[in-house]
């Protein structure tokens, strides 16, 4: 395969630090989407003598790497992490000594934005070198993520590759990165419509919809769950919900996706006990417990005391993510609610983050 020079520096520089075995222990390749960074990775993957490990941080994002032909790729919490039952049969999720990273000769990670110190740490622990990819064309992550982006990159990939300008979502994203303006219109089987064309069936059959405020997030939530059928303030079984808070110890991370498997039948009045299955929950494939305090489900989270936020799992309906809590994420069909404008100086990472959130095709819905 023949390799750009901005590409070719970028495979020395990688090669010259696993070669040094008193180097960091971590090397930090960013480029923007399209500019070869996973494809460097795989390459140069097949030159290390002895196991190498591809992880996301989450599920969606590790079936991704799979369909580039990064065999294994895994979740970083399952890489590491390994349930434990403990007493009354809870499961709690503790570091596995014993876990195939700890015989690895390198751990690449992808969407690594969102890895917090905590995963980090942990996943630093067993010694091993570490290649993260990023990039940096996103918007900035939240609530202290970023524990390894939180810095310059080694190296920055800044040359989209001609196959990848093809890719219609690819285009999409580069104008929008360089300062052009999205005209409606049809891009591949993409496309960018007024709000009054939005089309009710695409957007309750899209993958993913994604939107950029939270009261935004909060009422299409709300819509799609009617249009499907439920009522109510308790989540139904078969519904889908979405992780706010990290919460290692249960395999719960944030932006992770579940789906309401079964209601535990103890009666607690401010709490909705539930058994939830993971659907992109960058966990081990794990069912698990949680209390969930009702005012997550009604908007009124942020009406809590902090002693009360230390006792309940966070979560809320996952039909609809903002862009922020999209991040780590990829989706084969995206719908996105565009309120880009409302993020001033970030508007333009926040169009470009939603975009490179689809993996196929993206439907944008904005004011005409």
């Amino acid at each position: 395969m023949s390799w750009s020079p901005q590409q070719d520096q970028a495979l020395s520089a990688v090669d010259a630090w696993l070669k040094d075995p008193h180097g960091p222990q971590v090397f930090y390749l960013a480029g923007f989407a399209g500019t070869g960074k996973t494809t460097l990775a795989k390459h140069l993957s097949e030159g290390v003598s002895g196991l190498v490990l591809f992880g996301a941080f989450t599920g969606k994002a590790a079936l991704v790497l799979q369909r580039k032909g990064c065999i294994g790729a895994s979740t970083i919490h399952s890489m590491i992490y390994k349930p434990k039952r403990r007493a009354g049969g809870l499961v709690e999720f503790v570091l596995d000594y014993d876990c195939a990273v700890r015989a690895a000769s390198l751990v690449v990670i992808d969407e690594v934005s969102m890895v917090d110190e905590k995963l980090g740490r942990d996943l630093l622990s067993f010694g091993v070198k570490v290649l993260v990819l990023g990039d940096p064309a996103q918007l900035p992550p939240v609530n202290g993520e970023g524990f390894f982006t939180a810095r310059e990159p080694d190296i920055m990939l800044t040359e989209v590759h001609r196959q990848a300008r093809d890719n219609p979502i690819i285009r999409m994203s580069m104008d929008v990165r360089e300062g052009r303006e999205l005209p409606f219109g049809t891009y591949g089987t993409s496309k960018i419509i007024t709000m009054r064309d939005v089309d009710r069936a695409e957007v309750l059959n899209a993958e993913q919809i994604l939107v950029g405020l939270n009261k935004s997030r909060q009422l299409y939530n709300q819509r799609v769950r009617t249009l499907r059928g439920y009522s109510g303030v308790r989540p139904h079984v078969g519904e889908r919900l979405v992780c706010l808070k990290n919460r290692a110890n249960k395999g719960l991370l944030n932006g992770g996706l579940w789906t309401v498997l079964d209601h535990l039948d103890e009666e607690v009045a401010d709490h909705f006990e539930m058994i939830l299955d993971p659907a992109d929950a960058g966990a081990v494939k794990q069912a698990v417990a949680v209390s969930v305090h009702t005012f997550f489900f009604q908007g009124r989270d942020k009406e809590l005391h902090y002693t009360e936020l230390r006792r309940t799992e966070q979560f809320d309906f996952g039909y609809a993510l903002t862009v922020h809590k999209s991040q780590g994420s990829q989706w084969g069909d995206v719908y996105l609610f565009d309120e880009s404008q409302a993020f001033r100086s970030d508007g333009r990472k926040h169009l470009y983050t939603a975009i490179t959130r689809a993996a196929e095709r993206i439907t944008i819905a904005r004011a005409a």
